[in-house]
């Protein structure tokens, strides 16, 4: 129990203790077993289970003893839940040698991690969301029978990269591509899909009238990226024998670009979309309000061809739920092209 607490946290960067009991809950009822979660973070017999409220006090015992980092989302309300608002856990600096083992990674990798993990609440507010996010579509893929499987779930620095390309004025910039997180699905029948995660929290501008990050950028990044075709120099999906993708192989600068070409298990990424998780609200019928609105309604003032894109594809945190994980696989994507229906991460 202990370890898997840990590893999850390790995936994930950061959990708190709503996300971490759902995953783990999801885990226990999957178990071909009499026996579940103790209250003790042990198991136990099926008919004891396990709380929140246990949960969390586990939590607690893990951070005092500094297997765990807690930290304080001091810009939220407290009250209720167990804490389950206020706090979110990150590794703490006794777990490096054990996840150093179970993983057979570095030492030091990890305890670099534990130390980049010291950031400010604004930061772990937006690293819970895309944390919620990644868990809810984990639990959704493991509730699909085996219809969908989730291949590969990438973060961090590696994925930064640029595009070169013509701005709204004609000239020629350098776009960012910063994408949160890049993750692929695969449906039974249908294929492979990959998905680039932007979770905007409304801090960033749409359109800057300074030279600062606005989703203007990040738009014309995308498109960019997209039409010179760079990604597929980067990201290559990674076959078994069988066929089967078995995760994503990222292009190192360092790379020996023959070597991969000369890979048969490697085949480069043939597409993308970009889902961005935007604040506001999202109707059946495609009307929308709030940030999400001014976010849509920008897109015919970056250019040509913007306004009829299918790019991107937009949606509320209110969209989906992690206590009905199937939410995130239904038709709550939104795009800038009207003519476009509500969109599905699996169709």
């Amino acid at each position: 129990m202990d370890y898997r607490i840990l590893q999850l946290v390790y995936e994930h960067r950061f959990l708190n203790t709503e996300l971490l009991w759902h995953l783990l809950k999801s885990e226990a009822e999957g178990e071909q077993s009499e026996y579940k979660l103790g209250r003790d973070g042990k198991k136990r017999p099926a008919q004891y289970g396990f709380g929140m409220k246990a949960l969390y006090k586990h939590l607690l015992r893990l951070s005092e003893a500094k297997y765990l980092q807690r930290q304080q989302l001091i810009d939220l309300p407290i009250g209720g839940s167990h804490g389950v608002p206020r706090a979110a856990y990150g590794l703490g600096i006794k777990s490096a040698p054990v996840i150093a083992e179970r993983t057979g990674t570095a030492v030091q990798y990890i305890k670099n991690i534990i130390d980049a993990n010291r950031v400010k609440s604004l930061f772990l507010r937006h690293a819970l969301d895309i944390a919620r996010f990644r868990a809810t579509l984990e639990l959704a893929c493991n509730d699909s029978g085996g219809k969908l499987r989730l291949i590969f779930w990438e973060q961090g620095q590696g994925l930064r990269d640029y595009a070169v390309g013509q701005n709204e004025s004609g000239g020629t910039e350098r776009f960012p591509v910063n994408p949160d997180a890049f993750f692929g699905i695969q449906v039974r029948d249908k294929g492979n899909a990959s998905y680039f995660l932007e979770m905007d929290r409304g801090t960033m501008p749409v359109i800057s009238k300074k030279d600062r990050p606005d989703i203007r950028k990040k738009v014309f990044g995308y498109m960019h990226y997209r039409k010179s075709g760079k990604y597929r120099e980067k990201y290559y999906y990674g076959f078994l024998p069988n066929g089967q993708p078995s995760g994503l192989y990222i292009n190192r600068p360092d790379d020996e670009n023959t070597a991969i070409e000369q890979n048969e298990f490697l085949q480069p990424i043939k597409g993308f979309s970009v889902v961005l998780v935007v604040p506001g609200k999202l109707h059946k019928t495609k009307f929308v309000s709030g940030r999400i609105e001014n976010v849509l309604s920008s897109f015919p003032f970056f250019g040509k061809g913007f306004a009829s894109t299918s790019l991107f594809w937009l949606t509320t945190p209110e969209a989906y739920d992690i206590e009905n994980p199937e939410s995130i696989l239904g038709n709550i994507w939104i795009t800038p092209n009207p003519e476009k229906p509500m969109q599905s991460l699996i169709e």
